[in-house]
């Protein structure tokens, strides 16, 4: 990432009310990361502000979808959803930007959300079951949100936010043409999905567990910079994906333990299904919206893979031969 200019640092953190100098790094800041989170004091409390850079010739397109992204989740905060809530600025904006040579600077405030990082000893069916009936809430208020096709740029009338951009860009940023093939193939199938207000909307996109907070026994949902329509098994799929990774095999490696993944998928669905009914066919596509994540994961992180032959080997032999992770589930 674009590390953050002082003069950038200066002039967001006026924007809200606070100086440079009493911003302390808060996360993010990585080479993967799209921005960095910064503390600062207010009043007796703390809040957060995130500082990312958008090319100038972009910078219409990113602010759109850094706006409606946020407006989306005060609507869901306001609504009973636990997330980072994002706050107004002192100017009553949702976002601040500094232009600074060849990019547009912008900062947006969030709470602190209490609670830390799940760990694996933390992982047991309550848990899972909790972390289902977050996801369920958001996608019950996600049918209650005006947009869940796209949003629409409100002077061109062009649909943004769509499924169909993430699909492009990963298929523009894939250097691997086998994998390439594969990913158009999954393009196609995604195409002929119905997509209804019942089981599309505007999702996460990206609630894994390192997106989590946990409190007890509640969880908050962390970074929203990703959020996109989406179908909603999407979402249900990119929560396996630590399990994938981990205990289970089936995401860069093959299934090692089917078992411990449908106990994760029992004791999150009824979690999810306490907040949001899922017709159980969706269920039964999760190995279509696992190999699509499965693919948009190589790509990203194709520069680390690259210097791990031995899991780029691995991980390109479950992309092309796609094999069953879940399966079709029996009825309950």
């Amino acid at each position: 990432m674009i590390p953050v200019p002082q003069t950038v640092l200066e002039s967001l953190a006026r924007s809200f009310g606070t100086t440079a100098a009493d911003l302390s790094r808060f996360g993010g800041g990585r080479e993967d990361s799209d921005g960095i989170v910064y503390a600062y004091p207010f009043g007796a409390t703390r809040r957060l502000l995130k500082m990312m850079a958008i090319a100038a010739e972009g910078q219409r397109r990113g602010l759109l979808c850094l706006e409606e992204r946020l407006r989306f989740m005060r609507f869901c905060g306001e609504n009973g959803a636990r997330i980072a809530f994002p706050l107004l600025s002192p100017q009553g904006r949702l976002v601040e930007t500094f232009a600074f040579e060849q990019h547009v600077w912008v900062g947006y405030a969030m709470d602190v959300a209490p609670g830390k990082t799940p760990k694996e000893g933390d992982w047991n069916p309550a848990f899972f079951r909790n972390w289902g009936q977050t996801i369920g809430r958001l996608h019950r208020l996600a049918r209650q949100y005006p947009s869940w096709e796209a949003a629409t740029d409100p002077d061109t009338g062009e649909a943004f936010l769509t499924w169909r951009e993430e699909w492009a860009s990963f298929n523009q940023w894939c250097q691997d043409e086998q994998v390439r093939q594969k990913w158009a193939e999954i393009g196609r199938l995604l195409e002929s999905l119905p997509r209804t207000r019942e089981g599309f909307g505007f999702v996460h996109n990206d609630p894994h567990i390192f997106n989590l907070l946990t409190d007890g026994d509640e969880i908050t949902l962390l970074d929203f910079d990703v959020a996109n329509h989406h179908w909603f098994v999407s979402d249900i799929a990119i929560a396996c994906q630590s399990i994938l990774f981990s205990i289970s095999g089936g995401m860069e490696r093959p299934v090692s333990d089917r078992a411990k993944l449908l106990a994760f998928l029992d004791c999150f669905m009824e979690g999810y299904e306490r907040e949001h009914h899922l017709a159980p066919e969706w269920l039964d596509r999760l190995d279509l919206f696992i190999a699509y994540r499965r693919i948009l994961l190589f790509t990203a992180m194709y520069g680390w893979i690259q210097s791990k032959p031995e899991v780029l080997d691995s991980w390109k032999q479950m992309i092309l031969s796609q094999s069953e992770v879940v399966g079709v589930r029996p009825p309950r």
